[in-house]
């Protein structure tokens, strides 16, 4: 299992991630989607 639990994020004035919170649980899948050079 993976758990993130308010988990922010900025990139000098961009706020990338605020509190967000994901749970994976075993035998999940998760794919995570964006453009080149967006810090996946």
């Amino acid at each position: 299992m993976v758990r993130l639990q308010g988990v922010s994020r900025r990139f000098g004035q961009t706020q990338a991630l605020r509190n967000v919170s994901l749970t994976v649980q075993k035998g999940e899948i998760l794919g995570l989607i964006g453009r080149s050079g967006a810090g996946k």
